[in-house]
């Protein structure tokens, strides 16, 4: 056997050949289906793992992978071994998304939506609308990270545990095709003893997150939490996006925003 030239690429090879079959030469082959071949390569092996495929085309073709590491096999590409995943689709125009780490929440066509007092899944998007009209075709997956984890660290004496602390802001969750859902975002947490909690948000349009501080119903104080990661420079508009760990310190009035390694601290005023 060619020491070049796997198993798996074998097996691949074969598949290949037999979606073939019945096309012949003399046939209308506009009637065969197109073969993708989505190139996990250079996605992450855990973040690729976790992967659902969804493909959509005109007049209701629908096919869902909720399991597309199975499907995944070594075949040779241009002279290097890659990681595919194969299958037939309509020679038509197709949407192809994939998704990792929905938890079951991606809807085709549509998105993922986070409802009020959830925050967003540690979600890895890919969307791509081609057309599949060769006999067959390879699409390059770019599982990107459309979420950002918040670090949130409150600095106070023990006497003033037990609080709330609430993200509010203006993007609802994730559209198909990667583009932000606009709507209300809510989530509420209490601090661990450590003063410490998170919360992850989607893709941001602008700087408009906020953070309040409440006892009970009462906000104490409202942070505008977007304009501070705005000073950091942090980009909404990243591939992968970053997450950023914000201090907040009540006894020497500043807050502290970090994002990988560039932090900054900003002084705030107490209100009573």
């Amino acid at each position: 056997m060619d020491k070049g030239f796997s198993p798996s690429v074998a097996l691949v090879a074969v598949a290949v050949a037999a979606m073939c079959v019945g096309c012949s030469i003399k046939e209308d082959r506009s009637l065969c289906p197109c073969s993708l071949a989505l190139d996990f390569s250079d996605v992450e092996a855990s973040v690729a793992d976790m992967s659902e495929v969804y493909i959509s085309a005109p007049g209701g073709f629908l096919y869902h992978d909720e399991e597309a590491v199975l499907g995944m096999a070594e075949a040779e590409v241009s002279g290097e071994v890659r990681r595919v995943y194969s299958v037939d689709v309509p020679k038509t125009q197709v949407d192809v998304s994939v998704v990792s780490g929905a938890g079951g929440g991606f809807v085709p066509g549509k998105g993922i939506s986070i409802r009020t007092g959830e925050q967003c899944p540690p979600v890895f998007l890919h969307y791509s609308r081609l057309d599949a009209v060769a006999e067959w075709r390879i699409v390059p997956v770019k599982l990107r990270k459309d979420y950002c984890r918040i670090d949130i660290r409150m600095l106070a004496s023990a006497g003033e545990y037990p609080f709330r602390l609430t993200v509010k802001g203006n993007v609802c969750g994730i559209n198909a095709d990667r583009s932000v859902a606009e709507g209300s975002f809510s989530y509420s947490f209490v601090p661990d003893s450590d003063g410490s909690g998170a919360v992850r948000v989607p893709r941001q349009l602008d700087n408009s997150l906020v953070l309040q501080v409440l006892d009970g119903d009462r906000v104490l104080r409202e942070f505008a939490l977007g304009e501070y990661i705005a000073e950091s420079g942090f980009d909404w508009t990243q591939e992968d996006l970053a997450d950023v760990g914000v201090e907040i310190d009540y006894a020497n009035s500043y807050i502290k925003v970090k994002v990988a390694e560039w932090s900054g601290s900003f002084g705030f005023d107490i209100v009573i």
